[in-house]
């Protein structure tokens, strides 16, 4: 009986370590309605640089710094849309593009229209601070 329950829990880490990262805490904390999706970022690049939702979806963005102070500034509009209408709506608006030194970056917002969202990073980082983008890809 032992060794069954041994295998069981082995089993289930297993299903979780193969969880993406925001998969596992959401599953971890039981917030299942929000989809996080964790990036780093370090100088002149984000990792993941490509990230996708669904429309409708809450998410949950933690940015995490790696060598100095970065941030994530989202556009609001997917590439090619009509500025009427905004695409992402942010539980805190304000905190798209803001900065804390040492602190992680957290942005929650709901996909509301399909498309491609180009993110930079919201603080000068060097010389090539403006090649640091990365897109969010929102799917039906």
């Amino acid at each position: 009986m032992l060794i069954r329950i041994a295998a069981l829990t082995f089993l289930a880490s297993l299903v979780f370590q193969a969880m993406p990262l925001g998969a596992q805490e959401s599953a971890a904390t039981g917030d299942a309605s929000v989809k996080t999706i964790e990036i780093s970022a370090k100088k002149y690049e984000f990792m993941p640089s490509e990230i996708h939702a669904k429309v409708g979806e809450h998410v949950r963005l933690k940015v995490h710094s790696e060598d100095e102070t970065h941030g994530v500034k989202l556009n609001l509009y997917p590439e090619g849309a009509d500025k009427s209408v905004v695409g992402l709506q942010f539980d805190h608006p304000e905190d798209n593009g803001k900065v804390e030194k040492g602190v992680d970056q957290v942005l929650e917002f709901v996909a509301l229209k399909p498309g491609t969202y180009e993110f930079k990073c919201a603080k000068v980082c060097g010389m090539h601070h403006g090649k640091m983008k990365g897109e969010l890809i929102v799917e039906e």
